[in-house]
């Protein structure tokens, strides 16, 4: 594997453990201050992995054409989906730009990004964990597919297990 593969193959494959670890991490840990701490540093390295997969992809597999890398990823989608529709890099830059605020709220602000409203944070990480489901799951076959796999199930699990918290909490 060339250099420019590999950065390009593990930033993403690193961006996406630490948004699972981050996602399961804040469901299961809550308020505590260490785990809050672990996060603030976390969340933004994966972002900035992110964003290093999304300069990688497009400078050692696409020659630096957005052309070329639309091209490509319609052609992916018609040997999954049936259809050659290459907007999902846009789909892919949105998340580079909300993962961005993102994180930089969380650096700058961190008393008012843990105290947003609920929604917000369910908007943000449903619809990151939607786009490493596809990522992974249905783009992707063997082990990185089993990977995606794992990560969803302990996301899952981990949002199951705060829910049941909280509901018993109530009562």
């Amino acid at each position: 594997m060339e250099l420019g593969e590999a950065l390009t193959r593990w930033t993403i494959r690193a961006a996406l453990v630490l948004l699972v670890v981050c996602c399961a991490g804040r469901q299961l840990a809550g308020e505590n201050r260490r785990w809050r701490a672990i996060d603030r540093c976390l969340w933004p390295l994966g972002c900035g992995l992110f964003l290093a997969h999304i300069a990688a992809a497009i400078y050692f597999f696409h020659h630096g054409s957005q052309a070329e890398a639309y091209a490509d990823i319609a052609q992916q989608t018609k040997a999954v989906l049936g259809a050659a529709v290459g907007e999902g890099l846009y789909v892919n830059y949105l998340m580079a730009i909300i993962w961005t605020v993102d994180a930089l709220w969380l650096i700058v602000a961190p008393v008012a990004y843990r105290r947003r409203p609920a929604w917000i944070e369910a908007a943000v990480l449903g619809f990151f964990l939607f786009i490493a489901f596809n990522g992974t799951v249905i783009f992707k076959s063997g082990w990185l597919r089993a990977s995606g796999i794992v990560g969803a199930l302990v996301v899952g699990a981990a949002y199951l297990w705060n829910a049941t918290r909280r509901s018993s909490d109530i009562r």
